[in-house]
């Protein structure tokens, strides 16, 4: 079953790799393929601030001899970017890549709408963890479904989910059709991992405007525990990038569905509105 799925899939399934301006990779994500010419992932991506380009590489079906890849500008992923009608936020991202490269790479086909998804039936996941360049596939089932506070669907599955897993696709391992988008924030350990973050930098904050002020014999505490601070932030992050996560959420792939039907009909109201 499963080998079916990486035969059928692979080739649709995408590294992003964001890169700072002096070549430095920052953050990689997942993405795939739908639709001929469009890139869905993570809503993460509008949140990666520093980088300065992305590389979008597609792997053969050996999981790591690059297929086709296009390195670009931050502002030219931006203005690739599909908007609502009405400019709504929407919890994924999808991004036109109509480059030559990527003709021949095919596209995933996404579950409709009315088609029944079953709690329990086997999954399968998609996607490139960490740093590390090789597509992965994973084996899961569907646990459960709810909604959000915001009344957006998501799906619960268990599965083996690791940094860098957002935006990959879950896919009904019988039909090999994609019925959600894993996402970055969902995950209680990404919670607990900003909360950390946050009490550390506060703690930084504090005791940097007290450095200085301080000496036992010839020695400053408080530079002795600012790099204690920074020390364990070190580690921090480093626990949180290794961390197994067993349990993960992600978005229903009914919302891309209804965004590509709003694109499409803009498109014939715009060409209508032409003379």
């Amino acid at each position: 079953m499963y080998n079916t799925v990486w035969k059928k899939c692979q080739n649709a399934v995408c590294q992003l790799n964001f890169y700072s301006s002096s070549g430095i990779k920052i953050i990689s994500m997942t993405g795939f393929k739908v639709n001929g010419h469009f890139l869905i992932t993570d809503d993460y991506i509008y949140k990666i601030y520093k980088a300065s380009e992305v590389c979008i590489r597609f792997i053969k079906d050996d999981g790591f001899t690059e297929e086709a890849s296009v390195k670009i500008t931050m502002s030219e992923l931006k203005q690739r970017i599909i908007r609502s009608f009405d400019n709504k936020k929407i919890p994924f991202a999808a991004i036109n890549i109509d480059f030559d490269e990527f003709k021949k790479i095919k596209s995933l086909k996404l579950k409709q709408p009315s088609e029944k998804i079953n709690i329990g039936q086997p999954i399968a996941l998609l996607g490139y963890q960490l740093d590390r360049e090789n597509l992965a596939i994973k084996q899961g089932i569907l646990s459960s479904v709810f909604l959000d506070t915001n009344g957006l669907k998501y799906l619960q599955i268990d599965s083996s989910i690791k940094q860098g897993n957002s935006g990959c696709p879950v896919i009904d391992a019988e039909t090999c059709e994609v019925i959600g988008i894993i996402g970055h924030r969902l995950a209680t350990i990404t919670q607990s991992h900003k909360r950390i973050k946050q009490i550390i930098n506060n703690n930084l904050a504090i005791l940097k405007k007290s450095q200085g002020k301080f000496n036992v014999e010839d020695i400053d505490p408080i530079q002795v525990l600012i790099a204690n601070q920074n020390q364990i932030k070190h580690i921090s992050n480093e626990i949180y990038k290794t961390a197994n996560m067993s349990i993960g959420k992600a978005l229903d792939i009914k919302y891309v569905h209804e965004l590509f039907e709003e694109f499409i009909d803009a498109e014939v109201l715009q060409s209508s509105e032409k003379p």
